[in-house]
């Protein structure tokens, strides 16, 4: 320890391995404010210190709670403060306000919201001042390894932790949120080791620390030819610093070889205001086109398809909203270049999703009622559809008259025009396309209103609710082109019967069964109807069925009808069999007519208690739900069978992540539909899931189908995925598909082949994407494949 009187310091000099801690560290801010620093910890192999005046001998580790103080450090330096750590081979720092330079460094902070560490190394650091540092020769990382296979390399990089002010989603107030943000010039991403990507200005929130590039994707097949497809952040890309949190842009590049160049951009936001209105709002907005030159290969006689447009692609967009005073704003776009393009494209979202629809929608609840004022108009004149410019619904749902009886009501009025599909360009196609059950041009006002009033009922254990309605609704056009008025009255009557008996002494540890409790519902119900119109006088102003079934649909009745569907497959018998009329909060309007049906039903569950002692949970063990339709006047209602759709669900659950399923419908008429679905399931997170199952369906064809999916981690490194499907009759092998993902240090890789015996086509792909923040790799078993080094150094 030397002392120096003309500088009033001390300086001490310390050799063989030193650590020095410096607790309550705090400064004064611009505003008179004090922030609170912590506790500063440095260890290095040799220390030099410049201190206000010390007494008493330094022994390796002191505390400086003075003024201000200066170190210099070198050999092995190790600097933490919280949870951000920097290793350094020397370091000078001025302890109150936190400036220094460190060479040979390299920084590891953790970000809020992400799991894992960001990791920073560079021949120079400085810290300019707290949360700010500026890095030369520099690269960013998630990897915890010496030499990663992912990094950003920069001329100079600098590190900013500052507070941002941001909207509270839940609260609606304003709140101070740490916001950790990297600025770089002159940058190369590094893959393996090997540049792959220069830019010359990088600018990203560490909240999600991706580097440009987000998903690499490369396959052959015969659809599409050799296929690259780059995933890139345009936020990252244009430099645009500020970015709102809960918002990811991407832009999607791409070319395939046998279809030409395409290109397309993703937004997804959460955010708790939009517009300059308060509330929390979510939306998606997703807009692809490839310039097509090459043909459509769909299935079996549709393999060499020409495009109806040469550019095709689809503009969708989701928007909703909430309000002050309970509103809600919803608005839709669904523009689709024609009619093949999803199911050529995105088929997954073609056999899946819901139609893209355009339209806006305000909507307001008020206790038990519903406001909901909206429109729609066709953008994709394909597709049948119909518009609504504007309508108007009103909803109350068990409103209370007295203590037994509730009523409730469903009002409708809005100009709808039905709009029929165009028929394809392409004659083959055309050839096979049939009109639908009930698609006739019509338009006009429709107008209805539904009111039922039901009474709340018990006789001992059974409760009683008979239940009476009338439905008066005007068409503007009907099918014969003419104003039609009808009037609907219905009647029925509940019964539900609700059992239970619990027996603890049932005890098994081969079955996982601590106590045993039976419970039972059973349910009866018979309704009448009368309507002075035939449901077929009415056009099918709402279908129910979606773009993709109606497209089947229209092949399906060509192929095995000859062009005319019979009436026990025409969809709108299906639900009124179903008795979809006898809601108040029906989709249809116009799928109404006379009936008279009971209804049966019976759902059962057998509980038990499962858990560590003391923590037990009642959980299912077995769930078996079974349900009938009976039709007195079977001639007109059910096509001569008495007994009408009859369904059954079945699952055991063995143990938390094991279960055996099964389902099933049942209609009894010739050729009627009968499916039933059996296999096993099981799901462990983070390790894998599988399913094995058969699907048989008999009807207007049979088909007996092995389902078989599965996601199972084989070791640290490997995740097998693989499924398969298998007719085992005239059709034979319908398609495979397996992959390997790999999991590595920085980046997820996964080599897939797929095969589909439909489109006779066989693919290989190869994606590749970062670890942290994987969108379609990163997840096993339902759970995210942990952030590398959470689980330590991998």
């Amino acid at each position: 320890i030397t002392s120096r009187a003309e500088t009033n310091e001390s300086i001490v000099t310390a050799r063989g391995g030193v650590t020095v801690i410096v607790e309550d560290v705090a400064a004064q801010l611009s505003n008179g404010q004090f922030f609170q620093f912590g506790t500063v910890t440095l260890s290095a192999d040799r220390i030099v210190l410049w201190t206000p005046p010390l007494s008493g001998l330094f022994s390796g580790s002191t505390d400086i709670s003075a003024a201000e103080g200066e170190i210099y450090l070198e050999g092995d330096v190790v600097f933490r403060q919280g949870d951000n750590v920097i290793y350094a081979d020397s370091m000078y720092y001025n302890v109150t306000r936190e400036t220094g330079m460190v060479l040979d460094a390299e920084a590891i902070t953790t970000i809020p919201e992400y799991q894992g560490v960001v990791r920073l190394k560079a021949e120079v650091l400085q810290a300019v001042s707290r949360g700010r540092y500026r890095a030369f020769d520099a690269a960013v990382t998630s990897s915890r390894m010496g030499v990663p296979r992912f990094w950003l390399q920069s001329e100079q990089i600098e590190f900013t932790e500052q507070n941002r002010n941001v909207i509270d989603a839940r609260t609606q107030q304003v709140v101070s949120k740490p916001d950790y943000r990297v600025r770089s010039d002159n940058n190369f991403v590094f893959v393996g080791g090997i540049p792959v990507l220069y830019w010359p200005r990088f600018s990203t929130s560490l909240s999600r620390p991706v580097f440009y590039l987000t998903d690499i994707q490369i396959e052959n097949d015969n659809n599409f030819g050799t296929l690259v497809a780059l995933d890139w952040d345009v936020f990252q890309l244009l430099g645009i610093e500020n970015v709102p949190d809960g918002v990811d842009w991407e832009l999607s590049t791409g070319y395939l070889s046998e279809r030409g160049p395409a290109l397309g951009t993703t937004l997804n936001y959460a955010l708790p205001g939009f517009a300059g209105f308060l509330g929390q709002t979510n939306g998606s907005l997703d807009v692809w086109g490839i310039d097509d030159d090459g043909l459509d290969r769909l299935g079996r006689d549709r393999l060499a398809l020409q495009p109806e447009e040469d550019f095709r692609g689809r503009a969708f967009w989701q928007h909703r909203q909430q309000l002050a005073n309970g509103f809600e704003f919803i608005a839709e776009l669904g523009l689709i270049s024609d009619r093949n393009f999803l199911e050529q494209y995105l088929e997954n979202e073609w056999d899946q999703s819901p139609d893209h629809r355009t339209g806006l929608r305000l909507r307001r609840s008020y206790y038990n009622q519903l406001f909901d004022l909206g429109a729609n108009i066709q953008v994709n004149d394909f597709f049948q559809e119909t518009e609504r410019l504007p309508e108007f619904n009103h909803y109350l749902l068990g409103g209370s008259l007295g203590q037994r009886w509730t009523w409730s009501t469903h009002s409708h009025v809005s100009y709808s025009r039905l709009n029929v599909a165009d028929t394809p360009i392409n004659a083959a196609e055309a050839a096979e396309t049939s009109v639908l059950p009930g698609e006739v041009a019509a338009d006009g006002l429709i107008a209805s209103t539904r009111q039922e009033l039901a009474l709340n009922l018990s006789a001992g254990p059974v409760d009683i609710r008979p239940v009476a309605s009338i439905d008066v609704a005007h068409f503007g056009e009907a099918a014969d082109g003419d104003p039609l008025t009808r009037i609907l009255g219905q009647t029925g009557i509940r019964l539900n019967l609700p059992m239970a008996r619990v027996d603890p002494s049932v005890q098994s540890s081969l079955f996982n069964i601590k106590g045993l409790a039976h419970k039972l519902n059973w349910t009866a119900e018979y309704w009448y109807a009368d309507s002075d119109t035939n449901a077929e006088e009415l056009p099918f102003y709402d279908p129910l069925d979606d773009d993709a079934q109606e497209q089947f649909r229209r092949r399906f009745i060509g192929d095995l009808f000859g062009g005319a569907l019979p009436d026990r497959f025409d969809p709108r018998n299906y639900a009124f069999r179903q008795g979809i009329q006898r809601n108040v909060t029906s989709p249809s309007d116009v799928i109404a007519d006379d009936l008279q049906q009971f209804r049966l039903g019976l759902n059962q569950r057998f509980q038990t208690k499962r858990g560590l002692p003391g923590r037990e949970r009642i959980v299912d063990i077995v769930q078996m739900d079974i349900g009938t339709i009976l039709f007195p006047k079977a001639d007109r209602d059910n096509f001569g069978e008495t007994v009408g759709p009859t369904t059954y669900d079945f699952r055991y659950h063995i143990g938390d992540r094991f279960s055996i399923v099964s389902d099933g419908y049942f209609d009894w008429f010739s050729d009627g539909l009968r499916s039933v679905s059996a296999g096993v399931r099981s799901s462990r997170p983070g390790v894998g899931d599988y399913y094995v199952g058969l699907l048989s369906l008999e009807g207007p064809f049979s088909s007996t189908v092995l389902r078989t999916a599965m996601d199972y981690r084989l070791n640290e490194k490997w995740i097998f995925s693989g499924g398969t499907m298998f007719d085992f009759g005239p059709t034979g092998n319908i398609g495979q598909s397996m992959g390997l993902t790999r999991i590595g240090e920085s980046l997820l890789f996964r080599v897939n082949l797929n095969v589909d015996r439909g489109r006779d086509n066989v693919g290989v792909s190869f994606v590749v994407e970062p670890r942290f923040f994987a969108r379609r790799l990163g997840r096993i078993g339902g759970g995210l494949i942990p952030p590398p080094g959470l689980e330590g150094l991998e």
